[in-house]
């Protein structure tokens, strides 16, 4: 048994608040068969220093249990808040986005862009936008309807993100 898998165990003791009866004889059983290994002359003192040693260890666990409950606390409540964040972000918007990429999220309002509504909103030109489309650069695909290129809102944002270096960490 490892180092982890006693405290695991001596934990779920802990929890219980008490010691059964078999516990008990088993403690009792270590420590017998502990002190009958021990030279007699030594023996009071080696359990005065066992006594002390427990109760330090004790402190020492109370201690760690305060510090592992603070800790547990600040990640959970992390990602309580992470959640929040998650829920409220608009739609396309991924976990990490600076505050203008979700402006500019926020600011699409349509299914599908043109390239001059698309030049508008990310501002760069029609034409860097139209050659990026047309070599598939940085990601930018359109579709047609009527001989007129689309670009659907999901890719148009993609592209903002890679055109300007802005990676979220999308899951």
């Amino acid at each position: 048994m490892n180092t982890k898998e006693i405290f695991i165990s001596v934990f779920q003791l802990a929890e219980k608040g008490k010691l059964s009866k078999v516990e008990q004889k088993q403690i009792m059983e270590a420590l017998i068969s502990y002190g009958n290994s021990i030279n007699p002359k030594e023996l009071d003192e080696t359990f005065k220093r066992i006594r002390l040693g427990s109760r330090t260890l004790l402190e020492q666990t109370e201690t760690c249990i305060d510090s592992a409950l603070r800790v547990v606390k600040d990640f959970n409540k992390y990602i309580e808040d992470a959640e929040l964040t998650i829920q409220s972000m608009p739609k396309g918007a991924v976990f990490g986005d600076d505050t203008k990429t979700l402006e500019f999220i926020k600011s699409l309002t349509e299914d599908a862009y043109n390239y001059s509504q698309a030049e508008k909103l990310i501002g760069i030109s029609r034409q860097t936008i139209k050659a990026h489309a047309d070599k598939g650069k940085h990601g930018l695909n359109t579709f047609t309807i009527s001989k007129s290129e689309y670009i659907n809102r999901e890719n148009l944002i993609n592209y903002y993100r890679a055109y300007f270096n802005k990676d979220g960490f999308s899951y």
